[in-house]
């Protein structure tokens, strides 16, 4: 078993070289704000459990064939407290304007996820050793967060048609030859963002050859 922890506190004055355009005209912010990659917690657990080969061998035996030979299994979890982002106050379409609070001074939520790797070595003739394993990322299928509607701090809402701008633009939809219904599918089509999520759990097979 391995496990740390790692605190992290990545400060500065910006995040990128044009990071601070347009954010105001009375030249370069000069205090230290939290920058967009800064994850300020990340834990990380490794669970590694393998047999042996020959007399370290201790696993179970079928018809006298040491199954399990060189045989491991290894879990890896991993909790990453979330990046910052600039609240805003006004909800936009699939966006917000205007600050509210400091820059970067929201965050996204918590990560979490387990990957597992299976595998078993082989001994091959002429001293080639070959790996078979079967790997899988994001074990649970967790639709972790990974970044939010900066008026909401939600993923799934970014307030728009709530707002009073998004109610006018309804209004607006009504009195012409469009249909609202169309219009509401297609836009919660928008809203679900894939790049605002985690990969869903992914299954990889193969082989590795040592020669």
């Amino acid at each position: 078993m391995n496990a740390n922890y790692t605190l992290q506190f990545a400060d500065g004055t910006g995040s990128s070289s044009d990071s601070q355009r347009g954010l105001t005209s009375r030249g370069n912010i000069r205090n230290l704000i939290p920058l967009n990659f800064d994850e300020r917690h990340r834990i990380n657990l490794i669970l590694d459990y393998r047999y042996g080969a020959g007399a370290k061998y201790n696993g179970p035996e079928l018809l006298g064939k040491k199954i399990l030979e060189n045989f491991g299994i290894n879990l890896q979890a991993i909790a990453v407290s979330g990046r910052p982002y600039t609240a805003t106050s006004l909800p936009t379409i699939l966006g917000g304007t205007g600050f509210k609070g400091a820059i970067n001074g929201a965050r996204n939520p918590w990560n979490f996820a387990l990957n597992l790797r299976i595998d078993k070595d082989f001994v091959l003739p002429g001293n080639t050793g070959l790996n078979v394993y079967v790997r899988v990322q994001n074990v649970l299928d967790r639709r972790n967060v990974i970044n939010v509607y900066s008026a909401t701090g939600s993923a799934f809402d970014d307030g728009y048609l709530a707002s009073a701008n998004g109610f006018n633009q309804l209004r607006t939809i009504q009195g012409s030859v469009r249909s609202v219904d169309s219009y509401l599918a297609s836009y919660q089509w928008s809203i679900l963002n894939p790049n605002l999520f985690s990969l869903p759990r992914r299954i990889f097979a193969g082989i590795a050859l040592d020669f």
